[in-house]
């Protein structure tokens, strides 16, 4: 490990962590390509092996095969999702998002994946994920580059999210404190690479991609997470990039790349050079294996800087502003909305023209998760501007799962100002909230109030199955005493334990301030009907 950060520490610029789908799969249980295909698949009530046998264009080895499945069933879907009942919610809140044939399954597959987030996440993992955080906080990386699609590394990382090749390719990248989902994300669905049209069209502009990506690759280390040396994308990728440079830069190329794969056997840690064949060269990559993930992300993580990603592309973001128009507006400033605990007092970089001013203003894009869920329940000290949680803080990557109804109410904003993303994220029902694993008619018949409930179980089950107590049998007053008893849990109970609570916080905010105003705004149009 101490070759590792020596090796690090070597470079200039911090790191870019490379992601795939291995990443998603470890953390929060994201289904495979093909066991996702399987799932779309049962969506039109086929077989998935009838979508595989009628594919003729390529052969099942062939990297384009599942994106091809992928095709054959978005063509399908698309019928059933304009006709099937089962889909009439979901496709006329959507219907202004289809763009073709495929948008009906990108969509449907999104929703689904939306489940998959770090509420899914093993207690085993905990401690992986804890060390991946610190890289951010101890500003050991510099951004992200993922082919995934759903928000895992925004919920680790927080950084500045751009979505597929446009983004990248139009928008002022800064090479700082920034996530790239170069296949696109499940936020918005039609940017993903799904089938095998979208990956014609990536492949078509690959170059271009390869373009923007190679800056990154010459500055900064690069760590890939979750892919295989045979995946075919990041292949491509590799070989558009040493193809730009030139055969003379390959070993310096090279030694800027670090392969982290996991080990399930627990064998010996592996830290050693592997040339990768490439159709334009052969370039020579520092390879790891290892079952301690923890002490390789603890290893990054001693690449400590003074200066946060965040902080670094905020500097760079205005500095580019005042190059590029010569116009500083009303002021250019520079503040650390990375860490409310920072004393403004010692920044140390200022640029500005005019009054620097407001800089207790700073920060609403990064309060913490626990604290806005403390929040809810009447736990956190600080004043807020409830305005800026609605129209800054809520829409940013990762607070996807928070609750908003307490905000929304607390903020005085008409509703129909509110950005649509976050009106959608409102809690619709009680039964919205629950896992389909759960009986709660079983759970109701045993349990006649939360407080029956807390009198005949321990904490842990308690905490559970409070979720599944129908509205109309729970004092929200009740709930939140048994929140507020029980918030420690967020910080230092086990996985379950934590999930319950955020869980239990959802429940409450929807009790109190979203259920009787849904119910009020429905009566009010049905007395505008009459």
């Amino acid at each position: 490990m101490k070759r590792f950060i020596e090796d690090i520490k070597k470079h200039d610029a911090a790191p870019f962590l490379f992601l795939g789908s291995g990443f998603s799969r470890r953390y929060i249980g994201s289904p495979k390509w093909d066991d996702l295909l399987k799932e779309c698949a049962s969506w039109t009530n086929r077989n998935y092996k009838q979508y595989v046998s009628k594919v003729k264009e390529v052969q099942a080895d062939d990297p384009m095969f599942l994106p091809h499945i992928a095709k054959l069933i978005a063509e399908e879907f698309e019928d059933i999702w304009w006709n099937d009942e089962a889909y009439d919610t979901i496709s006329k809140e959507n219907e202004n998002d289809i763009k073709d044939y495929a948008s009906p399954l990108k969509i449907a597959t999104a929703k689904y994946l939306e489940k998959f987030s770090l509420l899914n996440c093993q207690e085993d993992m905990e401690k992986e994920i804890r060390a991946l955080k610190k890289l951010a906080e101890n500003n050991s990386i510099d951004g992200v580059i993922t082919t995934n699609w759903d928000c895992l590394a925004e919920e680790i990382f927080g950084f500045e999210r751009f979505i597929g090749q446009s983004a990248l390719l139009f928008s002022n990248v800064l090479n700082v404190g920034e996530i790239f989902k170069i296949h696109g994300c499940i936020t918005e669905p039609n940017s993903m690479v799904f089938d095998a049209n979208d990956y014609d069209s990536f492949n078509k502009r690959n170059h271009y991609l390869a373009s923007k990506l190679t800056t990154i690759f010459i500055e900064h280390p690069i760590v890939f997470i979750g892919y295989s040396l045979r995946d075919s994308n990041i292949r491509e990728i590799l070989n558009a990039l040493i193809y730009g440079i030139g055969e003379e830069n390959l070993k310096k190329f090279g030694k800027r790349i670090f392969f982290l794969e996991y080990d399930f056997e627990d064998g010996d840690f592996i830290y050693t050079t592997m040339p990768v064949d490439l159709p334009d060269g052969t370039l020579e990559i520092t390879y790891i294996k290892t079952h301690d993930f923890v002490g390789v992300f603890e290893a990054l993580g001693e690449n400590e800087r003074k200066f946060s990603a965040k902080l670094v592309r905020q500097m760079k973001s205005y500095l580019y502003e005042l190059l590029l128009t010569d116009d500083p507006k009303d002021q250019i400033y520079v503040a650390s909305d990375v860490d409310s605990k920072i004393n403004f007092d010692e920044i140390q970089f200022v640029y500005g023209a005019g009054i620097i001013e407001k800089l207790s203003n700073t920060g609403y894009s990064v309060i913490p998760n626990d604290e806005l869920l403390k929040d809810i329940v009447g736990l956190n000290e600080k004043k807020y501007d409830y305005k800026k949680i609605v129209e800054e803080t809520l829409l940013t990557p990762n607070k996807y799962h928070l609750p908003v109804h307490s905000f929304i109410h607390k903020s005085g904003l008409d509703i129909g100002s509110i950005d649509k993303r976050i009106i959608d994220r409102r809690v619709k029902s009680h039964k919205s909230l629950l896992s389909s694993k759960r009986n709660v008619e079983d759970i109701n018949q045993l349990y006649k109030s939360l407080t029956d409930l807390t009198g005949k179980e321990g904490i842990d089950k308690s905490l559970e199955y409070a979720l599944y107590i129908y509205p109309e049998k729970i004092d929200k007053d009740e709930l939140k005493e048994l929140i507020v008893a029980n918030i420690n849990l967020l910080e230092s109970g086990k996985s379950i334990q934590k999930t319950s609570i955020r869980k239990l916080i959802k429940y409450y905010d929807w009790l109190k301030y979203g259920r009787h105003k849904t119910m009020k705004i429905i009566l009010k149009d049905q007395k505008t009907k009459i």
